[in-house]
């Protein structure tokens, strides 16, 4: 099969979104990972992701993308960073009962699973895709503006690491999903983990979340070596 046409949906990683330095400003890039590679490669890619969106979000475009025929040879699916987050506000008016994430474990996998379907029931063939992994204490700031410092840090009981395990739970979830069910996945994650941790922190926004500009030149270059493999299938 020659991979003439991919759909993507993801969150806010493979929509391109990047964060000014000073954290005030929100704004897709351009040259993200997938146009850079659809440029590369002469793929046509038609990015449906988007940004803040779980996975029931993208179940929910998915749908609609369906409903108006949108079809294409391949699909990316990317989420589990969203999902795995958490209510900050609700936690900071109260750290010491217990909360769940945005989208439970069982929810997320249930959601990915009616996603893979759907698509191979429309002769679309579905490649799961990690996400790339949080830088623990930037995002930790991050995710303390405005918020209770104090009671976020006891709901985390003093370890921001837990936050990181958190993704890294979830995508490990959907890498397993994809093993055992036979789905080829792309794992852009130890990607980043392989690095220095000095070379990862230059490939991130200060937020801890979003790949910067340089980071999105980096995951195409991943991109482009997985996606010429489809093309050669």
């Amino acid at each position: 099969m020659c991979a003439k046409s991919i759909i993507v949906w993801g969150d806010s990683i493979l929509k391109g979104i990047v964060s000014s330095e000073d954290l005030k400003e929100i704004r897709p890039a351009q040259e993200n990972a997938l146009k850079i590679v659809s440029d590369r490669l002469e793929v046509e890619i038609t990015n449906k992701s988007i940004y803040g969106a779980p996975i029931t979000k993208l179940l929910q475009t998915q749908n609609k993308n369906f409903a108006k025929n949108l079809t294409a040879d391949f699909c990316f699916i990317e989420s589990g960073t969203n999902d795995s987050d958490y209510d900050w506000n609700e936690i900071s008016l109260n750290p010491c009962v217990p909360h769940d994430p945005k989208v439970t474990l069982d929810e997320f996998l249930n959601t990915l699973d009616v996603m893979v379907k759907q698509a191979k029931e429309r002769g679309i063939t579905p490649i799961l895709v990690t996400s790339s992994p949080l830088v623990e204490d930037w995002w930790f700031d991050y995710i303390c503006i405005g918020q209770n410092r104090d009671a976020i840090l006891q709901f985390i009981q003093n370890d921001p690491s837990v936050l990181c395990k958190n993704q890294e739970k979830y995508s490990n979830a959907l890498k397993e999903y994809g093993i055992k069910n036979d789905i080829q996945v792309i794992d852009l994650r130890p990607q980043f983990e392989s690095l220095s941790d000095e070379r990862r922190r230059s490939l991130m926004c200060k937020d801890g979340v979003h790949p910067n500009l340089e980071g999105h030149k980096f995951m195409a270059d991943f991109f482009e070596k997985e996606i010429a493999k489809l093309i050669a299938e």
